[in-house]
């Protein structure tokens, strides 16, 4: 089925990326403003809440991000891609609230490479 099908066609094409992606193409604090709506809405707290990253295959990386979640209790799963230059780290973790969510994920801001899922 196509996705021209689930298209308003009242929208721009900006309007219909960001109904199907309301995350994407936005600054910094829009994103976590944003997040933090989409968070309050879907979830009831505390919630099991995953984090999910991809990053170039590098153990100082992947261990600094690993020390960012040593404050909480998780769940943690890693996977490779096929040719080993990437990783992809998942940590399953009981969130209170939205903001501490957001927190997490602005811990991990200035980590060079890292893509937030």
């Amino acid at each position: 089925m196509s996705n021209e099908n689930n298209k308003n066609p009242k929208q721009n094409p900006e309007e219909q990326n960001r109904a199907q992606n309301p995350l994407q193409g936005t600054s910094k604090e829009e994103f976590y403003k944003r997040l933090r709506e989409e968070l309050e809405n879907n979830h009831e707290w505390p919630t099991r809440y995953m984090f999910k990253f991809i990053i170039p295959n590098d153990p100082v990386k992947i261990d600094e991000i690993k020390q960012r979640f040593d404050d909480i209790p998780y769940d943690f799963k890693q996977n490779f891609s096929r040719n080993g230059k990437y990783a992809s780290l998942t940590f399953v973790a009981v969130m209170e609230n939205p903001d501490q969510i957001i927190a997490r994920y602005r811990k991990m801001e200035d980590i060079e490479g890292l893509i937030a899922i």
